[in-house]
């Protein structure tokens, strides 16, 4: 999910013209009556199946000799937009929507009811309501006479959560979809990682959404960075099907859902955001895994946005369907590089053109009959740039390297000695308001401070390494470790030092006591772990109590160059970013020793 829904960097043409009529038309297209509405865009009215009218908008393809295959987009970030001047043509999604159409795609937008120029109240994001109106939309295409009944999905962050719920709907005419930077597990993944409040992320992308369904410019000028007499005049608001029921439409979504205050009586993952209403564990994908897995899918992450890779690599293990998982160094929403290990940052690879090229190609292969593709897992190797392809997860050539945290800070191979560490938590130390949590509010790249000296940290470092060390997969931290708060956050990093101490974020973990419970792996539970953050599965903390923690770090693909070496840092703050659980001054010790606490990192020994 992202703020950037608006007005992104301009998108440059991206294919030839005849890229979907090559690969598909001549097999998608059907003969039929001229259309009634004819080619260009329409704006109209698709009723669900509790009467309530969603805002549409039509875009039919010049010059197509019959019927067409549909691209279908279904949004709460406003489908159209009305300008007051010429701001269609920086529009991103104006622009996607007539590219789309010249490659003889019909394309559907949608507003979600309770937003944009749609009737009725939005109960929270991906909600029943929400989710059965997508199966109305596909009635409603499948029955146009410009039609040909195949529909396909494409959608990024919030929309990449409705692509993958139209794969999950099991209705016929969905043939694939694209689904990228989506929240797989939307608890445990963005708005609780570790099971603490992600406020940084989740508090401004409820005041963003809820502007946008009142249509509050002001509020909208304030977190695009303008004066609100800027964009009164260059925004009117959504685009309407009919202008005079846009201030009904707008009334209506008044009863919409305060996420923001219903954030703050969440807890837990099956904790229902209003009385009555459905959790996070309720609007997850991972609960239609089954379903989604029978439609080919082309799923695009990044090792630096949010827990985007960690869910594509949940959805890989857990659906065993045709899929091509790509997880690249991506912003969210894949128009910057990343790589925390790359200095000065390297542009997109490939760049933004050449990912919608690869999301076209892939749609219009389904749509042209092609066989379902062959289950893959691409990736890029922080540090390198180099793409890598596996059919496995991890590869095999990847081991576990196990390294002691010791005294004096050390980490190596083999036992430590017993001891203990102790961390006075201050309360104030952060990653910033552009690490990988926080950026995706904008599309900007993911940026980390150095923090060799930073202030809130206990850490420990490796020697120089001898030769140079890739790790793939999934780092895993295991703390025997005390605290003096009745409840604590614990925040690690894994972290590259140079040759000149210049200390660089490669990934990290973080885990709230009151979730420390593992269990057996399944849906909704993470991989390692098995835990479900789940209300059943507290477990309260004595203070001083002496606990064994697994803490698996957000997966990664990272090149530690010889010379280097590898640092883990604790902290018990993030304060840019989550919520404060773990009391300034309150302290957490690390026991070590020959059962003391160590970082497992997954070596891959392939050249």
């Amino acid at each position: 999910m992202s703020l950037s829904a608006k007005n992104p960097a301009p998108l440059r043409p991206l294919v030839p013209s005849t890229l979907l009529a090559a690969t598909c038309l001549a097999g998608c297209v059907r003969d039929s009556a001229p259309e009634p509405l004819g080619p260009g865009r329409h704006s109209v009215y698709v009723t669900a199946a509790d009467g309530t009218r969603l805002a549409a908008d039509v875009w039919l393809p010049e010059g197509a000799r019959g019927q067409v295959p549909t691209l279908l987009r279904l949004t709460r970030y406003w489908r159209a937009t009305e300008y007051l001047g010429d701001g269609a043509a920086a529009d991103r999604e104006e622009q996607l929507a007539q590219l789309y159409v010249s490659q003889g795609l019909a394309v559907v937008a949608v507003d979600a009811r309770g937003t944009g120029a749609s009737f009725g109240v939005s109960t929270g994001p991906w909600n029943a309501d929400e989710r059965d109106d997508g199966a109305a939309v596909l009635d409603w295409i499948v029955d146009q006479p410009w039609s040909n009944g195949q529909v396909v999905g494409l959608g990024v962050s919030y929309e990449g959560n409705t692509a993958a719920l139209l794969a999950a709907s099991g209705h016929p005419a969905v043939k694939a979809v694209v689904t990228r930077f989506y929240d797989h597990d939307p608890f445990a993944q963005l708005a609780f990682p570790g099971g603490i409040p992600n406020v940084g992320f989740m508090g401004a992308w409820s005041e963003f959404t809820a502007a946008l369904d009142r249509n509050d410019a002001c509020a909208l000028a304030r977190h695009e960075g303008r004066t609100c007499p800027e964009r009164q005049a260059e925004i009117a608001g959504p685009r309407p099907v009919d202008p005079d029921d846009l201030d009904a439409a707008l009334a209506e979504h008044a009863d919409n859902l305060d996420l923001a205050a219903a954030l703050a009586g969440v807890t837990f993952k099956d904790d229902p955001l209003a009385a009555g209403g459905e959790s996070f564990d309720d609007i997850a994908p991972y609960r239609w895994a089954a379903e989604r897995a029978a439609v080919p899918t082309l799923l695009t992450a990044s090792w630096m946005d949010g827990g985007t890779a960690a869910g594509a690599l949940d959805a890989w293990a857990s659906e065993d369907g045709p899929a091509i998982v790509e997880i690249g160094a991506y912003s969210h929403g894949g128009i910057f590089d990343s790589d925390p290990l790359r200095d000065p940052l390297p542009a997109a690879d490939p760049a933004i053109e050449a990912q919608y090229v690869q999301a076209l190609q892939f749609l219009a292969e389904q749509l042209g009959g092609a066989p379902a593709p062959a289950r893959e897992l691409r990736y890029v190797t922080l540090g390198d740039g180099t793409w890598r392809t596996t059919t496995t997860w991890p590869p095999s050539s990847v081991t576990p390297r196990l390294l002691a945290l010791d005294a004096g800070g050390a980490l190596h191979d083999g036992p430590a000695d017993p001891g203990e560490d102790t961390l006075v938590v201050d309360a104030a130390a952060t990653t910033g308001r552009e690490n990988r949590w926080l950026a995706a509010l904008h599309g900007t790249p993911v940026r980390y401070p150095d923090r060799a000296a930073a202030p809130g940290l206990l850490s420990w470092t490796t020697a120089p390494l001898d030769a140079d060390m890739r790790v793939t997969g999934t780092p895993v931290v295991r703390l025997q470790l005390r605290s003096s708060a009745a409840d604590a956050a614990v925040f690690v990093y894994l972290e590259d030092v140079d040759d000149h101490g210049v200390t660089r974020y490669v990934t990290e973990g973080q885990l709230r006591l009151l979730h420390r419970a593992t269990g057996d792996a399944g849906p909704g539970r993470e991989r390692v772990t098995g835990r479900s953050y789940r209300r059943a599965d507290a477990r309260d903390y004595a203070p001083g109590e002496l606990v064994d923690l697994v803490i698996p770090l957000l997966p990664t693909s990272a090149r530690f160059e010889a010379g280097h070496r590898l640092r883990l840092s604790l902290a018990g703050a993030d304060a840019d970013t989550f919520a404060p659980i773990t009391p300034d001054g309150a302290t957490i010790t690390v026991l070590r020793g020959p059962a003391g606490s160590t970082l497992e990192l997954p070596v891959d020994g392939a050249p």
